[in-house]
């Protein structure tokens, strides 16, 4: 408990309001003057493995490793008696997050000095008064009698440890006499966000007559434990998270969009819509930090395309294979180890970028094709170093990241391709026929590298990424030049020698060293003949086909 008490005592000795620890990150404390941090050395994962097995009993460290979070309450601490702390933990393969909050001991309200009564002045003598002529004294009024001085105050008693209540779900709105009478339903919203947090979700559902759902690893579940919501009972969720431009929207039962920022959470973009059931609402979670290489795993050829000093790298998977987050730590890389500016064109914020060495500034683009060539173009008026296009989603579009890459700027681009030539052939497939020569000549010229990237399913649960890379040296330069794209494949295979990775090989690596199924590799694969080959040629046992027939 030494390193616990140490960890807590870092969190008191600022007045601190948490501690949070972060692989590959500096650990620091949140305070009300800003951030602390503790260490000019980022933690590892053998840290925070070693922080875990000290502050988590077996049942939770094995919940962590089962569900991928957890969050326990941490016995009293000497150094801060009667204040309560937790400790919240989320694990993704070798990527470790823990957060220890302390929940402040509420000090009890003073009465007010109870006001003091000072007795009234005596009455001054009553006068005489004739009566039937005979004179009597008047009977004199008896002075008020003065209020009894205040009884001394009890002692108070001593305080008693705080209580930490449950962020419970409150009463839902409900229609009184044509008058809304509004409860605050966003600690219950915000409860929802926080257990979706938690358990490493990237967004939350709600929806009328079905339970929250949140998407972990890919999948939606259930969110256990969470009951049913009525229609009334989503429609107040949404009214009162929305600002107030979004609520008429929602009212008159148009889908609206906004972004907010909740406590623990981070920020969180939130879209309403309607069914035949009623409103609903999807909330997506944005890190508030980037993904770095180091958790990603990213290799030395890989991360040698950042430095290159102009050219184009393409980025390509299928639909939900990673894209966003593989651009997000190729851009952090460059923000820690380049003094450059980087401007990234996104249609949606996923992860937030805060610039360190370089500068970096993030543009949402939410428009058409018209539109991001618009912003595309303002960008390049700013002279940056680095332009990262997450779609390269039209000719126009092309032509200009090209033009960037032959100007010397590095441009990292995404277009959804299931391999790395098909990414070349459908970039050069967006131009008509009369100019597919001049953009293979350009893009022979320009191109540094195409990296492939897509996600299994972990043995152990999670998931992790099969990454194809496909570098331009000369003899594929040629290939792509000369329009032979189908011959790429083969000089990829004999490319190894540079670092070139084809898809199959990262596949059957996985599946030898047991991180993934056999089975969930044959899902995947692009060629699933050429992979069964391969399986069989490293002598891996190939009947689970027979049993999928």
């Amino acid at each position: 408990m030494a390193l616990v008490e140490s960890l807590l005592g870092a969190i008191i000795r600022p007045d601190g309001d948490a501690l949070v620890m972060h692989v590959g990150e500096k650990p620091y404390v949140v305070a009300t003057s800003g951030p602390v941090e503790l260490s000019s050395r980022a933690l590892t994962t053998e840290t925070l493995n070693t922080i875990l097995e000290q502050s988590l009993p077996r049942e939770s460290r094995r919940a962590l490793d089962e569900v991928g979070a957890v969050e326990y309450d941490l016995p009293p601490s000497k150094n801060a008696p009667g204040e309560h702390f937790t400790i919240v933990a989320a694990r993704g393969g070798n990527d470790i997050w823990i957060e220890i909050r302390r929940h402040r001991q509420e000090k009890p309200p003073v009465a007010p000095p109870e006001p003091v009564v000072e007795p009234p002045p005596p009455a001054p003598p009553a006068p005489r008064k004739t009566v039937n002529g005979h004179r009597h004294a008047a009977v004199p009024t008896p002075p008020p009698v003065a209020a009894p001085p205040p009884a001394a105050p009890a002692p108070a008693p001593e305080p008693s440890p705080a209580v930490v209540l449950p962020l419970t779900r409150s009463s839902i709105r409900q229609d009184v006499g044509g008058k809304a009478v509004t409860s605050p339903r966003l600690s219950g919203l915000d409860r929802l966000l926080r257990l979706a947090a938690a358990r490493g979700a990237t967004t939350l559902y709600i929806a009328a007559q079905s339970a929250p759902s949140i998407r972990v690893d890919g999948e939606i579940g259930v969110l256990e434990g969470e009951p049913a919501l009525g229609p009334s009972e989503v429609e107040s969720l949404l009214l009162d998270m929305a600002p107030e431009r979004s609520r008429q929207a929602l009212r008159s039962g148009e889908g609206t969009e906004w972004l907010c920022d909740v406590p623990d959470v981070g920020r969180v973009r939130c879209m309403s819509f309607r069914d035949h059931r009623g409103a609903g609402g999807i909330f997506r979670l944005i890190p508030a930090r980037a993904i770095s290489a180091d958790q990603l795993g990213l290799s030395r050829e890989i991360l040698a395309l950042c430095a290159e000093p102009g050219g184009l790298i393409l980025v390509t998977g299928p639909r939900a294979s990673g894209k966003s987050t593989l651009i997000s730590a190729l851009v952090d890389f460059i923000n820690r180890t380049h003094n450059d500016h980087v401007i990234t064109l996104e249609g949606e914020i996923k992860f937030v970028q805060e610039s360190r060495s370089s500068l970096v500034s993030q543009r949402e683009v939410r428009g058409d094709n018209d539109e991001w060539l618009s912003v595309a173009r303002g960008a390049l008026r700013e002279n940056p170093d680095v332009l990262v296009i997450e779609d390269l989603r039209s000719p126009e579009i092309v032509s200009l990241a090209l033009d960037a890459a032959e100007a010397g700027r590095l441009v990292i681009g995404a277009i959804a391709a299931n391999t790395a030539v098909g990414a070349i052939a459908r970039l050069i497939d967006q131009f008509p026929a009369e100019r597919r020569t001049q953009v293979q000549l350009t893009l022979a010229e320009s191109l540094r590298g195409v990296i492939a990237q897509v996600l299994l399913r972990k043995s152990g649960g999670g998931r992790i990424a099969a990454r194809e890379l496909l570098l331009n040296t000369a003899a594929v330069a040629s290939l792509i030049a000369e329009g032979k794209l189908m011959q790429l494949p083969v000089a990829m295979e004999s490319g190894r020698k540079y670092g070139m990775v084809p898809l199959h090989d990262a596949l059957v690596a996985f599946v030898q060293s047991g991180a993934v199924d056999a089975r969930e590799a044959y899902r995947k694969a692009f060629d699933r003949e050429a992979f069964l080959a391969l399986l069989k040629r490293e002598g891996i046992d190939t009947s689970f086909v027979e049993r999928l027939a």
